[in-house]
């Protein structure tokens, strides 16, 4: 936080110092609130980072260190050569409940927490081979895995002062978008605006709700928004996010047992993904007096604003596919050493959007017309490829412990196609990734420990270090994780042929500060800009797994 704040005393003394020549600089504009019009490098970002080790109670339990252990049907989504381990057959099934709560670096609003029921793994594996000679079993698995899960809530408050400059009104933003844009009425009163653009989306909606006008000097016309807002106005900020998805895997998956030494095993994975966010913002202008103009006249009655909503709506839904690679290596019975190859996931993705806004202007509760983007809008990415490695020692049948490394190449993402139209190339996607991402790095360690034949005591830790290559990233205009912490433990029991696991896991995410609106000129220097916000998602997943070998 100490970082923000010097970071926002720094900007707000450049932007006094800059006041006096921003009405001719050339502005760019965006924040969380303003870039949606297409899937930016965060949206297929999120949707490449797995989760730690959503799967059976067992795995999860262990924080997903199962590289080199096998012998549980979450190998299929982590390393299938561990399905080579299985002499006969097994059916399981694992619901799961999760928790999501959000902590703000701001006051809180509404929502901020959330509650949904799922199915973290179900599968089956058949032992289709057993033999005398060097392959000793084949075993074939079918099942699901849940591979991310997108359910959360984020909602919080916070007030900007009158003198606050430049953080007063997502509407001062709007002002340099369709200035900069170009886009003005005509001498009938019409825009010259394409509505299949929806780049310029918000500014249009604040004109539709009578926040904006246009005003002419010796340069010509411009926007304003201080016919509508008074100088002495505070700005209260409210914003809710509401997030339901998920991404799930449904796997084809063949594991081999050769001479009780090496394990091999392939996955063929087909993905799922569904995606929908409701963004809510709204202003309120608090006026302490009667509303004024800059000058200190008194504006007409009934022209002031009192209250604005922006509604924005993101839906994204398609399917992907991969491929995943592995073998376990048993030198002495006790120590096992794995490795697998995930390749990258390849997304299609079609994606809507939906945009509109209300004012005190309309005084029935009316809304400004929606803009809709429904059309073909297809998206076609490649997530990180994943390389991992483990080792796992047992102690007898008393005690296991397993350690998991992983690299993800974050900084080799591809786009292979966007939507007709769409202003960012595929290339520019490519070096924004190779530029901004690195390689992450994920340890996952799982001990198990029996002190009765029967039942078995869990407890495992991940961490994974981010893939940004600053924390505090240039990603100013979206929120994106830098960090994930994962504390996990468990118990299992086991009836004979059936066994009852229970697991909780933890999940704690550093989220990158970011802005919701900002308008900047090329020399970097902030117009208009939101404060800094920054979140911190705590999910906890409660499993249980019953398993039947017959």
């Amino acid at each position: 936080m100490k970082f923000i704040a010097k970071t926002v005393k720094a900007l707000g003394l450049a932007l006094m110092l800059a006041a006096a020549t921003t009405a001719s600089a050339q502005y760019r504009f965006g924040g969380f609130l303003m870039d949606r019009d297409g899937m930016m490098s965060n949206d297929m970002y999120t949707l490449s980072q797995p989760s730690f080790g959503f799967g059976t109670a067992r795995s999860m339990a262990m924080a997903g260190a199962f590289t080199s252990l096998g012998g549980d049907l979450s190998a299929m989504g982590i390393n299938p050569a561990g399905l080579g381990m299985y002499r006969s057959n097994e059916i399981s099934l694992s619901p799961m409940l999760g928790f999501q709560k959000a902590d703000n670096s701001a006051a809180d609003w509404g929502e901020n927490s959330m509650s949904r029921f799922s199915m973290a793994n179900l599968g089956v594996v058949f032992n289709v081979h057993e033999g005398s000679g060097s392959v000793v079993s084949v075993n074939l698995a079918i099942g699901y895995n849940r591979v991310a899960d997108l359910n959360y809530n984020v909602g919080y408050s916070s007030v900007s002062g009158p003198s606050s400059f430049p953080y007063r009104s997502i509407n001062d933003a709007f002002v340099r978008q369709l200035g900069q844009g170009g886009i003005f009425p005509d001498a009938d009163g019409m825009m010259n605006y394409d509505y299949g653009d929806s780049y310029f989306w918000g500014g249009m909606l604040g004109y539709n709700g009578y926040m904006l006008d246009v005003e002419t000097d010796d340069l010509g016309d411009y926007w304003t928004s201080a016919n509508r807002l008074g100088a002495n106005a505070s700005v209260g900020h409210t914003v809710g996010e509401e997030s339901r998805g998920y991404i799930g895997e449904y796997d084809i998956a063949l594991g081999m047992n050769v001479a009780n030494k090496l394990y091999l095993g392939a996955t063929l994975g087909l993905r799922s993904v569904r995606w929908d966010r409701q963004i809510y913002y709204s202003e309120d202008y608090l006026y302490d007096s009667a509303p004024v103009y800059g000058d200190g006249t008194p504006m007409p009655s009934g022209t002031a604003a009192e209250w604005m909503d922006y509604n924005q709506a993101v839906d994204v839904d398609g399917a992907g596919v991969n491929f995943k690679l592995g073998l376990i290596y048993r030198p002495i019975p006790s120590l096992r050493l794995g490795a697998a190859i995930h390749t990258p996931t390849y997304y299609s993705l079609e994606r809507t959007y939906q945009a509109f806004m209300s004012t005190n202007f309309n005084p029935s509760g009316d809304t400004t017309p929606a803009l809709d983007d429904v059309g073909e809008n297809a998206w076609e990415f490649s997530s990180p490829t994943r390389l991992m490695f483990g080792a796992s020692y047992s102690i007898g049948n008393y005690a296991v412990l397993s350690v998991d490394y992983e690299r993800s190449w974050y900084n080799g993402m591809r786009v292979h196609d966007v939507p007709n139209g769409f202003d960012i190339y595929p290339n520019e996607y490519r070096q924004e990734f190779k530029d901004n991402f690195k390689p992450s790095n994920t340890i996952r360690v799982g001990v198990e420990a029996k002190p009765l034949p029967r039942l078995a005591l869990r407890v495992g830790y991940g961490y994974n270090d981010g893939s940004l290559r600053n924390a505090y990233s240039d990603y100013i205009n979206r929120p994106l994780t830098y960090r994930v912490v994962c504390y996990s433990g468990g118990v299992g029991y086991s009836f004979g042929r059936t066994t009852l696991d229970l697991a909780y896991q933890r999940l704690v995410q550093s989220q990158t500060s970011y802005m919701l609106y900002y308008a900047m000129d090329d020399a970097g220097i902030f117009d208009t800009a939101s404060p800094y916000y920054s979140t911190e998602h705590n999910n906890d997943y409660v499993i249980m797994t019953l398993g039947y070998r017959f």
